[in-house]
């Protein structure tokens, strides 16, 4: 791992914000979970995110979020970079997550906005520049998380107060938007954080995308992101039209069941041993399941 602020590797090109597999009983599935980062190693990511929206952090203890910072480190292994989430509402917790990330060789931080409570401006400069300064490693803040929204100007702000907040995950569906941050925030790299404008965000400017897709198929997410770096975009256009557009949005049908969509798939492409997810998260029923894995299965991902 790089560790110790050296050799850090930028979340560029395909970054995939990994899922945590649970067993039956709700405890972290440590075989899945190995299985799961070797599939989407496999498959061509450049990078992993841990402990984002997909990996349901916001159910774990945080001693959890510790214990499965310090299994994906090893599990990792240094073979592609490595950020962790380290979202919470309480500054010091973010710090410790923060300190305990660097202490395993993270390469990059996440952080959003504070979920509850107080989300003026002075609050959330606070919260963000107290976390990027207790640690040497950079950091992306993390437009739309919670469905809070961060401006230009805030990053911009946020930026010349901390310069190790260097990156921005920009989940809000805007392209746009990608561009005025390029502008506005020129120190600060763009990632796009939806799949539906993930080309849209690379033309203007994105270095690389955080998206859940890239469980379920890495392959398609890291050849987009490969065509586009290769001056072919249309072939990019290609693939994400014709193998992730389509296949996305079965998943995406009613609010809050993509994560449990995604795992449905990859246990029944046998990545992961069960489909289950933590409370407030519930299964499927049992129409949308069955169209889920039969559209899947007429799109070719199982």
């Amino acid at each position: 791992m790089s560790g110790n602020g050296h050799g850090l590797r930028p979340p560029t090109g395909a970054q995939v914000l990994l899922l945590t597999p649970f067993d039956a009983d709700g405890a972290i599935d440590e075989r899945s979970l190995a299985s799961l980062v070797d599939y989407v190693i496999d498959g061509g990511v450049d990078g992993i995110v841990g402990l984002g929206t997909t990996g349901e952090f916001f159910t774990m203890s945080v001693d959890e979020q510790a214990h499965l910072m310090a299994l994906l480190a090893g599990i990792v292994g240094g073979r592609v970079g490595l950020t962790f989430g380290v979202g919470n509402s309480a500054t010091s917790v973010s710090i410790a997550l923060a300190q305990h990330a660097r202490a395993l060789g993270a390469d990059c931080l996440m952080l959003q906005p504070p979920y509850y409570f107080d989300h003026t401006p002075a609050s959330v400069e606070a919260h963000f520049t107290a976390v990027a300064g207790a640690v040497d490693l950079p950091l992306m803040a993390y437009d739309g998380g919670g469905g809070i929204e961060l401006s230009v100007e805030r990053v911009r702000r946020l930026n010349e107060q901390a310069a190790n907040i260097r990156y921005v995950k920009m989940s809000v569906v805007d392209p746009a938007k990608v561009a005025a941050m390029r502008v506005g925030a020129p120190a600060v790299e763009a990632l796009v954080g939806d799949e539906n404008m993930l080309l849209m965000g690379l033309r203007h400017g994105a270095i690389g995308s955080t998206v859940g897709w890239s469980n379920v198929d890495p392959s398609a997410i890291a050849r987009i992101h490969r065509a586009f770096e290769g001056d072919d975009l249309a072939g990019a256009r290609t693939i994400l039209l014709r193998e992730v557009v389509p296949a996305v949005s079965p998943c995406i049908t009613a609010k809050n069941g993509w994560i449990r969509s995604y795992k449905e798939i990859l246990a029944a492409k046998g990545v992961i041993a069960s489909p289950a997810t933590r409370l407030p998260l519930t299964p499927l029923d049992p129409i949308r399941k069955d169209e889920v894995l039969s559209a899947m299965r007429e799109l070719s991902v199982l």
